[in-house]
């Protein structure tokens, strides 16, 4: 598998701590951000959630739920992810050209 899934979850030996050594702050910044955006996701969630309670006794669709959702996850969720996914790459550029 040469780069199929989740670029975060890397768990072969390739991403053992002496390479994580070479570029140590990428590896925080990467890992921050991580951690960061999987709060951001679930914030926006429990937000979409939370606009959707008035509408739990009617048949009436929650669209202000919806609108939440979407845009949470459009214009603050994808941006972070964008940056995680260029600080995971510069990262790895970092720690490729340190071990060669």
């Amino acid at each position: 598998m040469d780069h199929d899934g989740d670029k975060g979850d890397d768990r072969s030996e390739d991403s053992s701590p002496e390479r994580e050594g070479h570029d140590r702050p990428g590896y925080q910044r990467a890992a921050f951000m991580g951690r960061a955006l999987k709060a951001v996701i679930a914030i926006i969630a429990v937000g979409a959630a939370a606009a959707s309670i008035p509408y739990w006794g009617s048949a009436d669709f929650p669209v202000t739920s919806l609108i939440v959702y979407v845009a949470g996850m459009v214009f603050v969720a994808m941006p972070l992810c964008m940056y995680y996914e260029v600080l995971l790459k510069v990262h790895e550029e970092r720690v490729a050209s340190a071990m060669s």
